[in-house]
């Protein structure tokens, strides 16, 4: 059997990336991006599925009967309606854990430039140059700490949250978990609460879930110390956004760095652009991901899972007709 593969959004791919072909038989057909009212032409007639960031929702699915499975390049499965997907035979495979090492970098570096400031410090040269700010001896216009000594608490249990306490450690930073309610143990897990008021940095590092959708909202920001630093490499929706902008301009937070927000892609209109031009705030385009090396490993995984379904598929389909 010929499959039919449709890859939804290949602008997600660096220049660096080779794209390895499935082994199967099959046809090949990818496009640049896929618009939501785009997805049913584009997946007509595809048994599999290919997508970066193509949300993949029951009113597309339930008009896509040749459909059989969709690889997620990524690697949460929560733009997909999976429950769907189960209970009508279509399988969903992610590549979870491939970006551990990057996302878990980029985090440690939002939290250097929020402590350390070497990016503020060049926008300030650039203003003294440009002569929008004055010429002097000393400069002590942003503040500058250590990460040393500083605690480090995580909400997320994984591959990248794992890596970035290995790496936070390494600088010399107290590192403690979430205890998840009360299901995880251990000597460095603590209850939400008390890490709030505890920590110099908060790092988002968890899947969003019906559990964690908001879970850190102005209650729990109140918990915290007026100038903790709130990292967020996970999922946009875990941190409750007004209330985020809210703490940041009344001085209730340090300050705070986002790869991720709850409506992606990140828009122009998006209230989080009324702090963009405060030095206290990062705001990236969901990156964390997407270093070269990560970015091969992803899409080799996300291709092997195609090469894996459609050998099971093919033993199945023996096995059946012996």
């Amino acid at each position: 059997m010929t499959e039919q593969i449709v890859f939804l959004d290949d602008e997600g791919l660096a220049s660096s990336t080779r794209l390895q072909r499935p082994r199967c038989k099959h046809s090949w057909q990818q496009y640049a991006y896929t618009q939501p009212e785009q997805v049913l032409e584009h997946l007509r007639d595809a048994t599999i599925a290919l997508t970066c960031s193509v949300p993949l929702r029951e009113e597309h699915l339930r008009q896509l009967p040749k459909l059989k499975m969709i690889s997620l390049a990524l690697t949460g499965r929560d733009i997909v309606d999976v429950d769907y997907c189960e209970a009508h035979g279509i399988e969903v495979s992610s590549v979870p854990g491939y970006a551990a090492n990057t996302v878990a970098e980029h985090s440690l570096a939002m939290i250097l430039e929020l402590f350390r400031r070497p990016a503020a410090f060049t926008r300030l040269m650039r203003q003294v140059h440009a002569g929008e700010a004055p010429y002097q001896n000393i400069y002590f216009n942003h503040r500058i700490r250590d990460v040393r000594d500083k605690q480090l608490a995580i909400i997320g249990s994984g591959p990248i949250a794992l890596r970035l306490a290995h790496l936070a450690r390494a600088f010399g930073m107290q590192v403690l978990f979430e205890d998840r309610g009360g299901s995880r143990r251990g000597p460095d897990c603590r209850p939400l609460a008390e890490l709030l008021r505890s920590c110099d940095v908060l790092s988002i590092n968890c899947p969003l879930t019906p559990q964690t959708y908001n879970m850190i909202d102005a209650g729990q920001l109140a918990l915290m110390k007026q100038d903790a630093v709130v990292v967020n490499t996970g999922r946009g929706g875990v941190i409750n956004e007004a209330a985020l902008i809210d703490a940041l301009q009344n001085g209730r937070l340090g300050s705070v760095a986002l790869d991720v927000v709850e409506h992606e892609p990140l828009h122009p209109s998006n209230p989080l652009f009324t702090l963009i031009d405060r030095d206290d705030f990062l705001l990236n385009p969901h990156i964390a991901w997407s270093s070269e090396d990560a970015m091969q490993q992803l899409m080799d995984s996300a291709v092997e899972n195609i090469n894996d379904f459609v050998a099971r598929q093919n033993a199945t389909e023996k096995i059946r007709t012996a």
